[in-house]
């Protein structure tokens, strides 16, 4: 059972790319809304400054006689920047709008509620702020306005607006660091839960550990021990379905079959010999089908989830399977042998049994008499192999990969197979992780059919002495 070594990267990643754009979003706003606020405060800054600045101009007015006077540095058409640097423009006007001093181009801005009075006016083509104050004298209100370039506020607008830049653009990195270092160690008792179930084989179905998670992961580990119970109960109804129903087909058959064999020993039988024989032909045909159907059955990987690995003898299981075959072989006139060399694989025994049981027996069948079969194990690069060739009329190569299907046959194949054998020995070895292989035999006659281990599989034992003569003995035992 294996996870994505990466999954905790993965989630962070996503979490990341998730909280990007709203994070970005957030700061663009912000961005906005401090901007805004600034500009409000210095606009209002500036509006204070520069109404002070009229208010310093209209204590220079001064009645003299009968007339409104200006202080002797300010004179019609002159300009405020020696006694007052921070205006640019400025004009003084008495109560009936004749100039007393300063620019005649700058009008007085529309009296509002406060005095003085703001407004945005182009002057000299150039954008500037306009401050109007009215002061109250004996002959009547004189207006004294005041103006200056909007370019001032300007550069203070784009630095306040850099600096809020920089300083929301900080703070979003450092929220997302901040973020990415909390999903990393919250993700920990998760990944800790992960790597119980890397530990594990697909068939493994133990209960995880839960007093070794925090009380936040808890759940979730008791959900997946709930599901893991679940798999193996359902595993273990399935396995004891298959073996009844084994016995219950197994045994009614074999009682048929054995009276049969008794009925064609008896002379009164002779009569209806022939038939009793094609009966006899066919309920072995019907106990083999049956016994391959519940082969595929137990092959099945939900059966088999809760079952164990062990370690088995491939050199052993070559043994057997030409042990149990001999007398068959020699009724039916072929060279049975064997070429094993010791290695051990990590798997099910008594489905190995059958995948290479199946293997020999579709040898069997389909090799003329006299054709020779072998049956291989070892290792080649790495890899531990079983291995079944023969010399018999071969697979087309364009029909290598449906044999391998449930229930095909190959038109105009000999014999009353069902089509399963192969089916089985893809399927056991899917169990095992291994790989299936049809080919040509030596000499591109016959047929050579290798299931392929991985190489994690793999138990190699040294070879013992004598193991040479074993191997000879068992190799290419002449029936």
């Amino acid at each position: 059972m294996s996870l994505a070594s990466g999954s905790g990267g993965s989630i962070r990643r996503r979490l990341l790319i998730l909280l990007l754009p709203s994070l970005f979003l957030l700061m663009v706003a912000g961005v906005l809304a401090n901007y805004r606020a600034a500009m409000l405060f210095v606009s209002h800054a500036y509006d204070q400054r520069l109404g002070e600045e009229a208010r310093a101009l209209a204590a220079s007015v001064e009645t003299v006689g009968g007339d409104l006077r200006t202080g002797a540095r300010l004179a019609a058409g002159g300009s405020s920047s020696a006694a007052h640097p921070g205006i640019a423009e400025f004009a003084i006007r008495g109560p009936s709008g004749e100039l007393l001093a300063g620019d005649p181009a700058l009008a007085a801005a529309p009296a509002g509620v406060a005095n003085p009075s703001f407004a945005d006016i182009e002057l000299r083509q150039r954008p500037s702020r306009l401050a109007t104050y009215r002061l109250a004298t004996p002959l009547g209100v004189a207006t004294v306005s005041v103006a200056e370039p909007a370019a001032g506020r300007d550069a203070s607008g784009h630095f306040i607006l850099a600096s809020t830049w920089l300083v929301d653009f900080i703070q979003v990195d450092v929220t997302l660091l901040l973020v990415w270092i909390g999903v990393h160690f919250g993700l920990k008792p998760l990944i800790a839960v992960r790597r119980q179930i890397e530990a594990r084989s697909a068939r493994e179905l133990q209960p995880l550990r839960a007093a070794e998670v925090s009380s936040e992961i808890r759940p979730l580990v008791d959900a997946l021990n709930l599901l893991f119970d679940m798999l193996r109960e359902s595993a273990r109804s399935q396995r004891r379905f298959v073996a009844d129903t084994a016995h219950q087909l197994r045994t009614p058959i074999a009682g048929l079959m054995g009276q049969l064999e008794l009925l064609l020993r008896e002379p009164a039988a002779a009569a209806v010999r022939d038939r009793l024989v094609m009966l006899h032909e066919g309920m072995m045909r019907l106990a083999h089908s049956a016994n391959q159907l519940l082969t595929l059955a137990r092959a099945d990987p939900t059966a088999r989830v809760a079952d164990r690995l062990e370690s088995v003898n491939l050199r052993d299981l070559v043994g057997r399977a030409v042990e149990l075959n001999l007398r068959r072989a020699v009724e039916s006139g072929h060279d049975l042998g064997a070429d094993a060399e010791p290695v051990e694989v990590s798997g099910m025994p008594r489905l190995l049994e059958d995948l290479l049981g199946n293997l020999v027996d579709n040898a069997l069948c389909y090799t003329p008499q006299g054709g020779r079969v072998t049956v291989r194990c070892g290792i080649t690069d790495g890899s531990p192999f079983l291995e079944v060739e023969d010399d018999g009329p071969g697979i087309p190569e364009s029909e290598r990969t449906r044999v391998l299907e449930r229930f095909y046959r190959i038109p105009g194949a000999p014999g009353h197979g069902c089509g399963l054998g192969l089916a089985i020995v893809e399927e056991i070895a899917r169990l095992h992780e291994a790989a299936v292989t049809i080919a040509a035999g030596t000499g591109g006659r016959g047929t050579r059919v290798r299931v392929r281990f991985p190489a994690a599989r793999a138990a190699p034992r040294p070879a013992v002495p004598g193991a040479a003569a074993s191997r000879g003995i068992a190799n290419n035992v002449a029936v």
